[in-house]
């Protein structure tokens, strides 16, 4: 249970980090580099959008990566959506937290598991791994967010469910989750261990960035 509350906790922390970053970067990078800096996590980010709304039998329409300022902030990609349920609007605007995380514990993952891969073919080939999975780390933590427009109506859904959950309870009906302990299992459990573990390295990351920033703007 406390590595469930650390990897919620974790989420949350990365989630206020990110919108850190990108407002101290914007302050002195322009907006073409802060779109080529945050590439591969855009690209990921809109492409998670696009195959949940596939899966969901949504239509989708054109996808930009380039970047555009709009009253809620700087925008580094879109995607065509067309108007469907709220549900269904949810789940494909939460699909790049998912997808996001997937790969940034699969990324730290593959890393930590093959690093002796690495080391072995000398410093300099480990040094550029190490740089690479660093950045793939950064780009893609920091973009996984969904933004308002893509939480659009979640909030109400799951007010809606709170109260039809609660309402059911109270009327007595409470059926039976014998199948929650199929899956909370011992490999499960050591998932979650592993994920909330993985993904301190993003956060890590971040602050070492924010911490550069803060002593290159006293500078």
């Amino acid at each position: 249970m406390a590595y469930f509350v650390l990897l919620f906790l974790e989420i949350i922390v990365l989630f206020f980090l990110s919108k850190k970053i990108s407002n101290a970067l914007s302050k002195f990078l322009s907006i073409n580099f802060l779109s080529f800096l945050f590439l591969p996590g855009v690209i990921i980010h809109e492409l998670s959008h696009m195959l949940a709304a596939v899966i969901l039998f949504v239509p989708v329409g054109n996808m930009e990566f380039s970047p555009k300022n709009n009253e809620g902030g700087l925008k580094l990609g879109s995607i065509e959506i067309a108007k469907t349920d709220p549900i269904r609007r949810s789940i494909i605007g939460f699909a790049p937290v998912f997808v996001g995380f997937m790969i940034v514990v699969g990324i730290v993952y593959l890393f930590m598991h093959n690093i002796s891969f690495f080391q072995d073919k000398g410093p300099h080939v480990a040094g550029v791994a190490l740089l690479a999975v660093g950045y793939l780390l950064f780009a893609v933590s920091n973009t996984m967010f969904s933004s308002k427009a893509d939480m659009q109506g979640t909030v109400e859904i799951l007010i809606t469910l709170l109260i039809i959950f609660t309402a059911a309870y109270i009327l007595g009906f409470r059926p039976t989750f014998g199948f929650v302990d199929k899956i909370l299992t011992k490999e499960f459990f050591e998932v979650i261990q592993k994920s909330a573990i993985f993904l301190l390295a993003p956060i890590i990351i971040d602050l070492i960035i924010l911490g550069f920033i803060r002593v290159f703007n006293k500078n």
